[in-house]
């Protein structure tokens, strides 16, 4: 496996922008340079695709001297539902588009503002369409988020302490409360879990689980638009080290889906749920 460094990745991307005909997209980075996107996330880890863009000064277009309108913005959100043919995901639209999903976040405020915006643009521009009726029903089924009780609700004897001493019972992770699962998990059968339900909203279809190494077998969309997919092979753990401290074989397996990524060497491609569920509730 070839070696980068981070300035590597910052000087491909700046070749790449100049290649490239129109806004560079980072699915546009990987087939113009032929570098994986395991070595942007490896290379990147906090910030990832959007991170590289803004070292690389590529954020925009260099041609595009016009801060984007609402319209542009959701133009491109447009454009991309449309390759899908269904509402995206942060995640897919973060991989498809060929403008920082972050950018839409802020400017609608979120993904519920962003769907309000989107659904009032597609009544006035395309009124026709299937993605207005798939918006509608994904209004009408949302559930509303669980009451919030203030600190006035609650009697002063229940102000939370910094820390409790631990007793005998069951551990729950951080609250998150991301749709039926209200806390984070805390060992590799929780990261199983969560897998399963995100699974085929971030491009997997899964095959099989299995007890023994890998843990599970599975395909994965690596072509959106004319719908190619392609087997992988998936180890599930909490940390992904802990795939170096089983003594794993990483030539038997393709992927590490875990929760927390804490391998900085780790010699393969890493989904960390954590930031998968950011990029999906934001």
């Amino acid at each position: 496996m070839a070696v980068f460094t981070r300035d590597d990745l910052i000087d491909a991307a700046r070749s790449a922008c100049a290649r490239a005909q129109g806004p560079l997209s980072r699915r546009d980075f990987v087939r113009i340079t032929g570098i994986s996107e395991y070595h942007i996330d490896r290379l990147f880890p906090e910030g990832r695709w959007s991170e590289l863009k803004r070292l690389a000064g590529i954020d925009r277009h260099p041609k595009d001297n016009q801060p984007l309108t609402d319209d542009d913005l959701l133009q491109e959100f447009h454009s991309v539902a449309s390759r899908l043919g269904r509402i995206p995901t942060w995640a897919l639209f973060a991989h498809n588009a060929n403008i920082s999903a972050d950018v839409v976040r802020r400017r609608f405020g979120g993904l519920q503002g962003t769907l309000k915006q989107y659904c009032l643009w597609l009544e006035a521009h395309h009124p026709d369409t299937p993605l207005l009726a798939e918006l509608h029903d994904q209004s009408r089924h949302q559930v509303p988020p669980p009451p919030q009780s203030s600190a006035l609700d609650l009697p002063d004897h229940t102000a939370p302490s910094g820390s409790w001493a631990k007793v005998a019972g069951s551990e729950y992770g951080p609250p998150i409360s991301f749709r039926g699962l209200r806390h984070a998990p805390i060992n590799e059968q929780g990261v199983v879990f969560l897998f399963g339900m995100v699974s085929y909203e971030i491009g997997f279809i899964v095959e099989a689980v299995h007890a023994s190494f890998p843990d599970c077998e599975a395909k994965r969309c690596i072509d959106v638009t004319n719908q190619r997919w392609q087997r992988v092979r998936i180890e599930f753990e909490y940390r992904s080290r802990t795939f170096r401290d089983h003594g794993h074989d990483p030539s038997a397996c393709d992927l590490i889906v875990c929760w927390e990524h804490n391998w900085l060497e780790c010699p393969l491609e890493v989904v960390e749920l954590r930031r998968i569920l950011d990029e999906l509730e934001g």
